[in-house]
């Protein structure tokens, strides 16, 4: 029990752990986590029980290996005092994404454990958006995006695929609460969530926030009619804050995103992209090495990232690497498509296909976030595959019960 109440501090903090870092410890999601693996650890020595593992994880374990195994051909050998060896880090990464993965799959064996976590996630992306609202009124936008906003120490296109990623989920959790508080804490989020996306100017958070928003048509046919009015009202209200609130130079920004697509370089990502691809072909089956975009690419690109997560392990970890990390995704993509509940399975299938588009402008391969969504996206598929019970209606008193489908007759008016 205390290893979950730890790690659910560790998801909430995630979603705005840049806003509280202690010097020379790190983020506050760092320390919880590393409380939350050293509990969870003492508990299985103590009771010798360890959950098994599925396929989902055997899969991230040879991905896991593969990349220990690339940094013996790794190109990128430079350390500073400062930032240390890149792939010494990066294997370091790695291996903390693994240990959280099992510690998710450890503590979250029931239905209700995984519906708390995925609550966790939502107040934290809470607190991210209200400090990206916050700094809005002060009048505090990011030095190298003048007049876009984001939470204390967050990138705003990060920020705005982390806030993203909470909308299905504040949906989901609002549709199901069983108080009224809950439902409406939950779909307020959509209130908060969406100001906050528009305000990071991140035309990615803008098409995830698409993506993302497509849960509410394509599930209201499974909820009651009370929630499909609740739906038009908070998004009738989401649009009048944000034409409230929004600056007009941030809808100007927004606004050219098809263009960027369609004629665009989409801030000369386009660019990074075909440098990447271009250098694939020298290391097709290996790749680089951990951390070996930069070597790869610094005489062709500068200090540029490959801001794109498949591009990024492609060239990394090559064709062998980038197949391990995208049969997760078919792993997923399988189980949950095997979901009996329509309305969870959607919800589910809505998440993963917003986490897909998330993670196409944005190197997240080593992203505590990302692998955090893989996570939990699993436990949803594996502890929501059963569905609850349906309790059988008890015949009234003095009524027999229906049989081969005859109806209900009154014990005292039996036919002779």
């Amino acid at each position: 029990m205390f290893a979950y109440v730890f790690f659910w501090v560790f998801v909430f903090a995630i979603p705005w752990e840049n806003v509280l870092v202690f010097p020379g410890v790190g983020t506050i999601s760092r320390v919880v986590g590393i409380v939350a693996f050293g509990v969870t650890a003492v508990r299985v020595l103590l009771t010798a029980k360890v959950r098994r593992l599925n396929s989902f994880y055997w899969v991230a374990f040879a991905y896991l290996c593969w990349v220990l195994l690339s940094a013996s051909w790794a190109v990128n050998t430079i350390c500073s005092p400062v930032f240390g060896c890149p792939v010494r880090n990066t294997i370091n990464q790695y291996l903390q994404f693994f240990v959280m993965l099992w510690v998710l799959w450890e503590v979250t064996p029931t239905r209700s454990r995984l519906v708390n976590l995925v609550q966790a996630y939502v107040l934290g992306a809470y607190v991210a958006a209200s400090n990206t609202i916050y700094n809005y009124a002060i009048g505090a936008s990011l030095k190298h995006a003048y007049g876009r906003y984001a939470a204390e120490g967050f990138d705003p296109n990060d920020l705005g695929m982390i806030l993203a990623l909470g909308l299905p989920m504040a949906w989901y959790l609002g549709s199901i609460a069983t108080t009224t508080f809950m439902r409406w804490l939950n779909r307020a989020y959509f209130l908060v969530g969406i100001v906050a996306i528009l305000l990071t100017g991140s035309r990615g958070g803008l098409l995830a926030s698409i993506v993302a928003l497509s849960v509410v048509p394509w599930t209201l046919t499974q909820v009651r009619r009370g929630v499909r009015i609740a739906a038009v009202v908070i998004m009738f209200g989401a649009g009048l804050l944000a034409v409230r609130f929004v600056p007009q130079e941030i809808f100007q920004r927004l606004s050219t995103t098809t263009s960027e697509i369609t004629e665009g370089t989409m801030n000369e990502r386009l660019e990074v992209w075909k440098a990447g691809i271009a250098a694939v072909p020298e290391r097709p089956l290996q790749g680089y090495g951990p951390a070996g975009w930069q070597m790869a690419l610094s005489h062709r690109l500068g200090i540029k990232g490959p801001h794109n997560t498949y591009l990024a392990i492609l060239v990394d970890e090559g064709l062998i690497g980038l197949s391990l990390f995208l049969a997760l995704f078919v792993i997923l993509l399988n189980r949950l498509l095997q979901l009996p509940n329509v309305f969870e399975r959607r919800i589910g299938l809505t998440i993963l296909m917003t986490f897909s588009i998330a993670i196409l402008p944005l190197a997240w391969d080593t992203k505590k976030v990302a692998w955090l969504i893989l996570g939990l996206l699993m436990g949803y598929a594996e502890v929501l595959r059963s569905p609850y019970p349906i309790p059988q209606p008890q015949p009234a008193l003095g009524v027999r019960p229906i049989v081969r489908g005859r109806r209900p007759v009154p014990l005292g008016h039996r036919p002779l």
